[in-house]
Parts: C-alpha cells; sequence; structure tokens
C-alpha cells in the first residue's frame, strides 16, 4: 500500500493590476483545519495621483458557501496618502474553520479608499476583485484513514502511532469527536497485541503468561466495552484454566509383593526313615524276606552234600 505524502507548505505568490493599484499576495496554498492563515499584502500606487484612506477587504457579497469555512480575523489599512509609484504593505488574517475539510477556497479580496489630491476633492475609489485560493487539507482525516488501513492489515504497532498523530490533529482542530475515535481505536490495537501475544505464549506451552495476557486483553477491551471481543478472551483464559488442571503424568506403576524366595541348600535332605513312595510299600518289606529264603536253601543244599 502506499503511503500517503506528507502535504507540503506551498507559498502562493500572486500579482495583480487594476487601474489605479498594483497588488501581490503572498501565503500557503494549503492550509489545515483551525489554522489562522495570514495573507501577506504588498500595494502599489500605479494612479498618477495620491491614494487615500486605502482599506484592503474581504468582499462577503462575492462569497457563496466558502464563508462557512473561515471568519476574518483582521484586515489591514492605511490612514497615510499613498503617492504614486510607492509601495505599502499589510497583513490579512483569516480563521480557518475547524470542521472545514477537503474545501478549496476562493476569496475576494477589493482595495478600496479614495484618490486624488485633496485640494482638489478627492473621489472614492475600489479596485478588483483580485483572488486567492487556498486548499484545505484535514491531515487528521488522512492519517486516520492511513491507520485503519495498518489496522486491517494486522500491524496494531503502526497503526497506533498513525492513530496518535491523527488524535493530536484533531485536538489541534478543536475535533473532540474524530480524537475520540482515535483513542478508541488505539486501545484495540492495544487488545488485539495482547491476544496476539497470549496465543503465542499458548502455543508454546506458556500457559502462566498466555493467561495473563488474555486478562490484560479482556480489561482493555472492557474499556471499549465489546462484548465479542470480551467472550473471546475468556475462551481463551478457559483454554488455560483447563489445561492447568490435566496435567498429563507418568503411567502409575502397580506394585505387588514377591513371594520370599529362600535360596537352596547346599545338599539336598534326604527323605525321612518313615517316608514312603506311594504304590511300592509292599516290595520294600518283601526284599529281606526273599533274600533270607535263599540264604536258608543254600545253606541246606550245603548240608546235605
Amino acid at each position: 500500500m502506499k503511503k500517503l505524502a506528507i502535504i507540503p507548505v506551498l507559498l502562493m505568490l500572486s500579482i495583480a493590476y487594476a487601474d489605479n493599484v498594483k497588488i501581490s499576495f503572498n501565503y500557503e496554498k494549503i492550509v489545515e483545519p483551525n489554522d489562522t492563515v495570514e495573507i501577506d499584502l504588498k500595494i502599489q500606487n500605479t494612479a498618477d495621483t495620491y491614494l487615500w484612506k486605502c482599506k484592503a477587504l474581504v468582499d462577503v457579497s462575492l462569497l457563496g458557501d466558502e464563508i462557512q469555512y473561515f471568519t476574518i480575523v483582521s484586515e489591514p489599512e492605511w490612514s497615510d496618502k499613498i503617492n504614486p509609484g510607492v509601495s505599502v504593505n499589510g497583513k490579512l488574517k483569516i480563521k480557518i474553520s475547524s470542521d472545514a475539510t477537503d474545501v478549496n477556497l476562493k476569496i475576494p479580496i477589493i482595495i478600496s479608499g479614495e484618490i486624488g489630491a485633496c485640494e482638489e476633492g478627492c473621489k472614492p475609489f475600489m479596485d478588483g476583485p483580485f483572488y486567492i485560493e487556498i486548499s484545505i487539507k484535514n491531515r487528521g482525516i488522512e492519517a486516520f484513514n492511513y491507520a485503519e488501513s495498518l489496522y486491517n492489515e494486522k500491524k496494531y504497532e503502526e497503526a497506533m502511532r498513525k492513530y496518535e498523530e491523527a488524535k493530536n490533529y484533531f485536538l489541534k482542530y478543536s475535533d473532540d469527536k474524530n480524537a475520540k475515535k482515535c483513542i478508541i481505536k488505539s486501545k484495540y490495537c492495544e487488545g488485539n497485541l495482547k491476544l496476539s501475544s497470549g496465543i503465542s505464549y499458548f502455543n508454546d506451552g506458556d500457559l502462566e503468561n498466555a493467561k495473563k495476557e488474555f486478562e490484560d486483553a479482556k480489561s482493555i477491551f472492557e474499556t471499549v466495552n465489546d462484548d465479542d471481543m470480551i467472550e473471546l478472551c475468556n475462551e481463551w483464559i478457559d483454554k488455560c484454566t483447563e489445561k492447568e488442571t490435566v496435567t498429563p503424568t507418568e503411567p502409575p506403576v502397580t506394585v505387588t509383593s514377591s513371594p520370599t524366595i529362600t535360596s537352596p541348600s547346599a545338599t539336598t535332605p534326604s527323605p525321612s526313615p518313615s517316608s514312603t513312595f506311594p504304590g511300592h510299600g509292599k516290595t520294600v518289606f518283601a526284599i529281606p524276606i526273599i533274600v533270607a529264603i535263599i540264604l536258608i536253601l543254600i545253606a541246606t543244599i550245603k548240608i546235605k552234600k
């Protein structure tokens, strides 16, 4: 987007001729609301006789709608006679209205007085009208419109500076209504900056700072009574609170009692004498009897031999 150019101070020098005078104007061509414009006049007597009681006047009878945009502060006059070929200087001052915006003024100025040698009798004269053109530019509105474009692009810091500049212009123009509008829009910039900062903290997992930024943003939007933005801040604050109460932890470990393990002895204990093995008790007691019978038989055989 192209930035607005700074309005230069242009001095307009114009020269006009009439029957009795040559007049030159020097003034600022581009002014602001509430300015007091000084128009430097230089009047030269071009007649072949004297000029007396000369005045420079705004001819209000020739004004249309322009009359509402300025008031006359002072108009110069010269009480002394002006000799042929002699020049005099003066200032005509007008006050620009505070509500004038993008207006082009065309102001008619006339020179009046008396002409002639007094001993021969003077007669009234009036030369003009001579027109001067002045453009009124409301720099406050230009600065405000530029701030609005920055705001729409979410360039909140730059927009804040431009709203401040616009506010200062409006205060200079005694335009309290638009100055207040700039203050409100600056609050929106500040609130949105806090909101953006809070979202960044939230995304980084810094819930403490995120919540603080959201609460600050909410307080700012409360000053401008914006219920929608207040609700948005509350939603972000709730998200921080919910995330704080559900803090992730390690999975719980189930602990069970382990059985007591005793180390085995170095030698395996022998079964006790009374131990029996199921199903083999009769076999164990029959073996000695059989051995005894065999021994008796062997002994009997030997005896018979």
